[in-house]
């Protein structure tokens, strides 16, 4: 049920998103060859060796003189199809003669589909079928308004009238979502069920198989059982799957084909089928070959696993494949079947970039950048050693509660915030378990910016406060800023085993710090990136206290603590 539910809401959402989102409007790919020869086929076209300057691939607006996409039969019944390769809000269309001063198209229809079997005709305003006026000249640009703009991949040009002989260039206008590049580092992650061993790591590792690196993943074993995933970060639409073999040595290693699957939380996965797999009927699909640019009919490869993609025949040809059934996932994974060589790989996603407010669970480092995984997003976390975290537990309904620090609230009133202190040690730490071993890079805190407990200042008596279960006085006209001016410094710690004793932390492991000068410390948000990457399974804040002071009591308002890769 998922699986068909997914299905219908990427149909859905395509088209509703342009309303909303889509704001420009220009040629969708036949100029700027966005669109790939592949993607243009014609119901027939003038034999090349009658004329070298007939083909489907030179119907492209502003291409040399003489060179164009002619029919081969002087027909009403011939036609000229571009795929888009993702839904678009198409506007209107450009088309021009061959340029040859004596061939064009002086009339002609337009129709669009979805998926190049349910085909719809531009209409006027009558409801019938609209006639365009075409080219008056085989140089001059036309362009040509659509009455009301239509969502499609596929557009497809019909001859009515010519002059001499049908013969046609085109570009599309309109815009296009869900065809941009997701998943790629750093914000992607790639990941794969095994790795060969190259030299010092120069090569073959998992984020090697990207599509725009030099090199490629090399799985270790040899078998159908390897994959390489890629984790795109919130769920997104995907729309198409891009390939490449491995460019970094003589040898000639590619994946010749490939499944695909799909999932939100690595755990459930679904194979890729596109939806007329319910059909009984066979399916064709414009693809290229795998040994030529130019548009051929394949059928798909069908099994009880997902469709079986066509993949490489060389190691840096680029095979795109636009989805019919475009899907919503976070992790998407490529399952070699059939190579060349040994299975090695590079691999890309086409989609929609998520934007937006970050879902649970994720975060954006600054304001630009896309959502990244929050690694510490309700985690197990306690303060100093684990022994005192059952005394956390009971007292969780009270301020100072541990896990208040990663439970993905960004409210900073002092209640909604993990109070961190040395009431129980000179130098308390505050720890958060990731679960596994990860790669941190980096440690964002949200503190809290007030000047009392409730926000309000404090004025006359004696006042108290809990902080991790206790009461603590404090004298007249003292407000709880002044505990926190006691502390120095944060420090932070990536480790992969806690010390037995972790009052005074201090490990090798250090990723970076924050001190009180020029009042760092004191920021609202305060971000450090790791002096380098460190790989471990737990999180560690150190507080230190001003040496010194008059007072040693200090504390330090942790109200949100977010963590990277």
């Amino acid at each position: 049920m998922w699986k068909v539910g997914v299905f219908v809401f990427a149909v859905i959402f395509v088209p509703s998103a342009f309303g909303g989102v889509c704001t420009t409007n220009g040629p969708l790919g036949m100029i700027t060859g966005v669109i790939q020869d592949w993607q243009i086929s014609a119901s027939s076209v003038y034999p090349q060796e009658w004329d070298r300057g007939c083909h489907e691939k030179y119907a492209r607006i502003y291409l040399p003189n003489k060179l164009g996409w002619c029919a081969k039969y002087k027909s009403s019944s011939e036609w000229l199809q571009v795929d888009l390769g993702v839904a678009a809000r198409v506007t209107g269309v450009l088309t021009q003669g061959r340029g040859d001063g004596t061939e064009w198209v002086t009339s002609f229809m337009v129709s669009y589909s979805m998926d190049a079997f349910h085909w719809n005709y531009v209409t006027d305003s009558y409801g019938n079928q609209r006639v365009f006026e075409g080219n008056t000249d085989s140089f001059s640009v036309k362009h040509s308004y659509l009455d009301r703009p239509l969502i499609a991949r596929f557009i497809k040009f019909h001859t009515v009238h010519w002059h001499r002989h049908p013969s046609l260039r085109v570009e599309v206008m309109g815009c296009q979502l869900c065809k941009e590049a997701i998943g790629l580092p750093p914000y992607g992650k790639i990941s794969s069920s095994s790795a060969r061993q190259a030299r010092k790591k120069s090569s073959c590792q998992p984020e090697d198989g990207n599509i725009f690196s030099q090199k490629a993943w090399c799985a270790k074993g040899q078998n159908d059982k390897q994959w390489l995933q890629v984790d795109v970060g919130p769920p997104t639409l995907v729309t198409g799957v891009l390939t490449k073999g491995r460019a970094d040595t003589r040898r000639k290693h590619w994946v010749e084909r490939f499944r695909v699957s799909y999932s939100n939380d690595t755990r459930l996965w679904y194979f890729y089928k596109d939806a007329d797999h319910l059909d009984p009927k066979s399916r064709w699909l414009w693809s290229p070959p795998f040994n030529t640019t130019s548009s051929h009919l394949i059928p798909d490869k069908y099994s009880e696993e997902g469709l079986l993609f066509g993949g490489n025949s060389d190691k840096n040809t680029q095979r795109t494949h636009f989805l019919n059934s475009p899907f919503v996932a976070r992790f998407v994974r490529f399952h070699p079947v059939e190579w060349h060589g040994k299975i090695s790989m590079r691999v890309g996603l086409l989609g929609c970039p998520f934007t937006g407010r970050c879902s649970q669970g994720f975060m954006r480092v600054n304001e630009d950048t896309p959502c990244v995984e929050n690694l510490a997003f309700k985690k197990e976390s306690w303060i100093n050693n684990k022994r005192h975290y059952k005394r956390h537990i009971r007292n969780q309904l009270q301020a100072g509660h541990a896990s208040r620090a990663v439970d993905g609230n960004l409210d900073l009133t002092f209640t909604s915030c993990t109070i961190l202190d040395n009431l129980y040690g000179d130098n308390p730490v505050w720890t958060v378990d990731l679960g596994t071993k990860q790669a941190v890079a980096g440690i964002i805190i949200y503190t809290w910016q007030g000047d009392s407990p409730d926000g309000t200042p404090i004025s006359g008596g004696i006042q108290s406060y809990p902080v991790q279960g206790h009461v603590q006085e404090r004298k007249e006209g003292t407000s709880f800023r002044e505990y926190m001016k006691n502390l120095d410094k944060l420090v932070i710690y990536v480790d992969e085993k806690l010390k037995d004793d972790d009052e005074t932390y201090a490990s090798g492991n250090m990723c970076n710090y924050v001190s009180s000068l020029n009042n760092a410390l004191f920021a609202r948000k305060i971000h450090m990136q790791c002096i380098r990457r460190h790989e471990g399974r737990y999180v560690l804040i150190e507080a230190w206290g001003v040496p010194n002071s008059w007072s040693r009591l200090f504390s330090a308002v942790l109200c949100e603590v977010q963590v990277y890769s």
